[in-house]
């Protein structure tokens, strides 16, 4: 069978184009290597224009009863300078959502198969198919190792930051920078939290949201040159830098951390080329 469109990826991006095509009536396959629901390392807030495309498409009732609450108010701590208020309307919502991946990335998919997307999980993409300098397809494995071969009109690499399709297509780099942070997070239990919270301090950032489960999501960044000092100690390390936001080193150290913290310095900064022949 050939396709209108072959999506590589199926978490945010993929998985809500797959939809949005589906949607339109084409054949859409979406593919993807891990299977849902699953994690990934990520930030997490859907701002308020990204909600009012969910509300749009109509999933944001999803979002809402899958436990992530709504965050109406922002408090924003800069170093000696404090602003605290609500989001305005945009598009009939008037708040963010930190949902966990583990259920967006799931919706999302959800959402493309009910508008009529094939969605393959455990599937590999292990080259492109091209034909007169055109992209027309895929090769691939499924989870039992078979190698299958699907063909379509257009073929969208939405398959990450170290995306396999941009790397086989050669997709140019048009803007890039130096990476100059990393990040940590953590959920937290026992830390509440009326609404957002970002803090601002020489060499620091970071941010306290409520996510699923009455959580709330514990976020830095730090720059990358004390990664390594950093990884030495993460807790220690993590709750110190906290230590130098208000109370909410405090806060947190009277809560109790659920998983493990989640740690990266892979944060590139580039744009490359969207679109090529097929």
């Amino acid at each position: 069978m050939s396709y209108d469109v072959i999506v590589v990826g199926a978490r945010v991006a993929g998985a809500a184009t797959a939809m949005l095509l589906a949607r339109r009536g084409l054949r859409v396959l979406a593919v993807d290597r891990a299977s849902f629901p699953s994690d990934t390392i990520s930030s997490h807030q859907v701002q308020v224009p990204g909600v009012a495309r969910l509300h749009r498409w109509g999933l944001l009732d999803r979002v809402r009863a899958s436990g992530a609450p709504p965050t109406r108010r922002m408090r924003v701590d800069a170093a000696g300078v404090l602003l605290e208020g609500d989001f305005p309307a945009y598009d009939g919502v008037d708040a963010l959502y930190s949902p966990r991946r583990t259920l967006l990335d799931a919706l999302l998919v959800d959402a493309a198969r009910a508008a009529g997307a094939e969605v393959r999980e455990h599937f590999r993409v292990e080259k492109l198919v091209w034909d007169g300098g055109r992209v027309t397809g895929i090769v691939g494995r499924e989870r039992d190792g078979m190698a299958r071969t699907e063909t379509a009109r257009l073929v969208v690499g939405a398959d990450g930051k170290r995306s396999f399709v941009a790397q086989a297509v050669g997709a140019a780099h048009y803007r890039e920078w130096p990476v100059r942070a990393f990040a940590c997070y953590g959920y937290w239990a026992g830390v509440p939290v009326t609404g957002g919270a970002l803090y601002d301090r020489p060499g620091l950032a970071a941010a306290a949201f409520p996510t699923n489960d009455d959580l709330t999501l514990v976020y830095l960044a730090l720059p990358i040159a004390g990664f390594d000092a950093f990884r030495a100690d993460i807790e220690g390390n993590y709750l110190r830098a906290l230590d130098r936001c208000g109370d909410l080193g405090e806060r947190v150290r009277s809560g109790t951390r659920v998983e493990r913290l989640r740690t990266t310095p892979d944060q590139p900064n580039t744009f490359r080329r969207a679109h090529g022949p097929g």
